[in-house]
C-alpha cells in the first residue's frame, strides 16, 4: 500500500471526512431534485442562474451530474452561460428518490 493510500484510509475513517462524503452525496441528490422539478414545471432546461450553488461543492455537484449523465449541460441564454436539462435516465431516478422519501429543498 502506498502512503497516499494509507493516508486516504486514515482520513476517511474520521468521522469529519465520512460526513463530507455524506454531504457531497446528498447535495448532488438536492440538485437533481431541483433540476427535474423545474424540468417537470417548465418543461425546458434549467439556466444556471435558478440553481442554488454554493462554493466548491455546488459546482462539483454540477459537474457530478453531468459527468454521470444525469443531467446535459446546454448553452445558456441571455441570462445565464448554460443551461441543465435531465436525461431520462435522471428523471427515472429523481422518481425513484421522491418515491423513497426522499426530502428534497
Amino acid at each position: 500500500m502506498s502512503e497516499i493510500d494509507e493516508f486516504s484510509a486514515l482520513i476517511e475513517n474520521t468521522e469529519v471526512v465520512k460526513q463530507a462524503l455524506r454531504s457531497l452525496r446528498e447535495e448532488l441528490a438536492y440538485l437533481l431534485s431541483s433540476i427535474c422539478r423545474h424540468y417537470e414545471n417548465t418543461g425546458k432546461p434549467v439556466p444556471d442562474h435558478h440553481l442554488q450553488l454554493v462554493g466548491y461543492m455546488g459546482e462539483a455537484s454540477l459537474k457530478g451530474l453531468v459527468a454521470s449523465g444525469m443531467v446535459t449541460q446546454q448553452p445558456g441564454g441571455s441570462f445565464s452561460l448554460y443551461c441543465y436539462e435531465p436525461t431520462k435516465e435522471g428523471q427515472k431516478l429523481y422518481k425513484k428518490l421522491k418515491e423513497d422519501g426522499f426530502y428534497s429543498k
